[in-house]
């Protein structure tokens, strides 16, 4: 089953419409035929009759049902009351009948519900059966009509068929655009409380892995310190009241970092900055212990590039650690800045499996061991080159190693 929306909001107006019309029909022919003397075929009269009646009940039922409800069965249905509209006319005065002007109704809402190649299609068709109802030109109420007496009522008739179709077009089109408009402004809330939501949760999972990951450390942050006030009460050696303060602020350090990590909304400002000069704010994020397993490869040092350095620096030295700690090798970064900056980051690592790399920067997914990471590094780091119209792809080989492209577009300034 399928099922669009804005049909949903066209199809009963359009139900409507075909009984309103098919009612003004019954009313209508009678009084032409009898107080006209309008010729009636009644064989093409009651054939359209019949099928607009049975075709409009299939509708209602359709409609009801919310089944097949797309713009082709408006379209559809539109173009086959086209047909019948020439039907109708060829049975009752041909091209001399003024009411041929109801062909514009349907062009009129093709074009307001319906996409360009509907209206075409619609107007094509409402040419040709008004160019084929002069195929029936000889007809008795053709020459009735461009008589002395019966020009004037066709002037008048003329007059009725206009003021009728103005009526349906301004009252159907201004319905149906005031019902999809409401419509379109239901889904925008929708959409808006939909992405409310996401952000909502993407923030609650976010704390949760921050608690999580929080938790490890500041347990042993409790027990040093618990044991750094035992130790100094039994007034132990100062050595060992010392380790356990240097154990205290490792951890603290380590909180700092998983802190620094969660931190996907930083200051957006941007700055210009040499690549070797950004090169050395990596090496100062990594710390010494880091940094000197890492080999720079700058196209042009003296190259300057306007970028967000903070969230850019935390995001290539959460890439460069993930490297380091996948290979005892050396880790490349290459930097350069041509159209833009491009930042590669190649390890000789053992290389990552084809399903762990599909998953690779989904939030919370991580092959690390547990307390070692939240797994958002990834996901922070495509998230922040996403946000600045650039992108992350990493590609992977078993046995060979992994390489990392950060690309940001220039930006201006």
């Amino acid at each position: 089953m399928t099922f669009d929306l804005e049909p949903a909001v066209t199809l009963p107006w359009l139900v409507r419409l075909r009984w309103a019309f098919l009612a003004g029909q019954l009313i209508a022919l009678p009084i032409a035929w009898w107080w006209f003397g309008v010729a009636i075929d009644p064989l093409a009269i009651g054939l359209e009759i019949a099928i607009m009646a049975a075709s409009n009940i299939a509708l209602s039922i359709a409609r009801r049902r919310r089944r097949w409800l797309r713009s082709e069965l408006i379209g559809a249905v539109m173009a086959l009351d086209t047909a019948l509209i020439t039907l109708l006319l060829w049975g009752s005065g041909g091209s001399a009948n003024p009411f041929t002007m109801l062909y514009l109704v349907h062009i009129t809402l093709s074009a307001i519900v319906l996409r360009a190649r509907w209206t075409i299609a619609i107007a094509a068709l409402s040419l040709a059966g008004f160019a084929l109802l002069f195929a029936g030109s000889g007809h008795a109420s053709h020459a009735m009509m461009h008589d002395d007496t019966g020009f004037a009522l066709h002037l008048q008739a003329m007059w009725a068929a206009f003021a009728l179709a103005a009526v349906l077009i301004a009252f159907f089109v201004a319905r149906v655009t005031r019902a999809i408009a409401s419509q379109r402004d239901q889904i925008a809330l929708l959409r808006e409380a939909s992405e409310r939501s996401d952000r909502i949760a993407a923030v609650t999972r976010l704390a949760a892995g921050a608690a999580h990951e929080l938790g490890s450390p500041l347990a042993t942050i409790a027990v040093a310190a618990h044991e750094a006030k035992l130790h100094a009460a039994a007034g132990a050696p100062a050595a060992t009241v010392v380790r356990d303060l240097e154990l205290i602020a490792l951890e603290v350090e380590r909180c700092q970092n998983i802190l620094g990590r969660m931190a996907a909304e930083r200051s957006t400002d941007v700055e210009q900055l040499a690549l070797g000069a950004l090169a050395d704010r990596i090496r100062d994020q990594l710390g010494e212990d880091r940094a000197h397993r890492v080999d720079f490869e700058i196209s042009a040092a003296d190259a300057r590039v306007t970028i967000p350095r903070d969230q850019l620096v935390q995001s290539v030295a959460a890439l460069v650690t993930n490297a380091l700690e996948a290979t005892r090798d050396r880790v490349v970064v290459k930097l350069s800045g041509q159209d833009g900056l491009e930042v590669e980051i190649r390890d000789r690592g053992d290389g990552i499996a084809r399903e762990v790399l599909e998953r690779i920067g989904t939030p919370f997914f991580t092959t690390k061991q547990p307390g070692r990471g939240l797994g958002l590094g990834v996901f922070l780091a495509r998230s922040f080159c996403e946000s600045r119209g650039g992108g992350l792809t990493i590609e992977s080989q078993k046995g060979v190693g992994t390489r990392a492209v950060m690309f940001l577009p220039a930006e201006p300034g």
